[in-house]
């Protein structure tokens, strides 16, 4: 995806977010990982938190879904807890959106960038010794 639609998707997502925000809907926020952080993790695992105001009620059908770098990146989930797996190494942004059961999209979270940082292959420290 080219960095001008990752953009406007943005936008777009923005946009919805304030409308949600406007008519008193739910707020959705990231708690971790926090704006511009480094993830050490060399598997690509990243735990990801989130808040909703007021909480949800899973039997009405609301889920969470992550986006990162502007894809689903896990299940839909109605917990606030969600693990990511595979996270390869360099710059990202993550999103939360809180959907309903047809999947439209009632409230979108700030966007989050991260680095997750991941150890050479080529690393002295990582060569095996003999």
């Amino acid at each position: 995806m080219t960095r001008l639609r990752i953009q406007v998707t943005a936008v777009l997502i923005l946009l919805s977010a304030i409308t949600c925000a406007a008519a008193g809907a739910a707020q959705i926020e990231i708690l971790a990982p926090a704006q511009d952080d480094t993830i050490h993790d060399n598997s690509g695992n990243l735990a990801v938190a989130v808040k909703v105001e007021p909480p949800i009620d899973p039997k009405d059908g609301t889920s969470i879904r992550i986006l990162l770098d502007g894809k689903p990146a896990a299940r839909d989930s109605s917990s606030v807890s969600i693990a990511l797996t595979g996270v390869e190494r360099g710059q990202h942004s993550l999103q939360a959106l809180l959907v309903n059961r047809k999947g439209q999209t009632l409230s979108v979270s700030e966007t989050v960038d991260f680095t997750m940082w991941q150890a050479s292959v080529n690393s002295p420290a990582r060569q095996r010794k003999p």
